[in-house]
């Protein structure tokens, strides 16, 4: 399914939205709607909202990781 990422909140450098495709696949147990998403999915959303190298914003504070080594990545859903 292709969705809209357009944080309205904590999107530090005022970026428009982009869209992703995912595959619905949800991740379990954090309380609230998280699809899964790839390492390079997550790299690119992040890019988009802050390609400064070294900058500590949140850029838009979409992704998250799901796992403690970093390894898998979701994509909080806000509807």
């Amino acid at each position: 399914m292709k969705i809209e990422i357009n944080p309205k909140v904590n999107n530090f450098h005022r970026r428009s939205g982009i869209y992703c495709i995912v595959s619905g696949a949800e991740v379990k147990g954090f309380g609230e709607k998280i699809y899964r998403i790839s390492k390079s999915q997550a790299r690119r959303i992040e890019q988009h909202f802050c390609g400064v190298t070294g900058c500590g914003c949140n850029k838009g504070a979409a992704v998250i990781e799901t796992t403690p080594e970093g390894t898998e990545y979701g994509l909080r859903i806000t509807e």
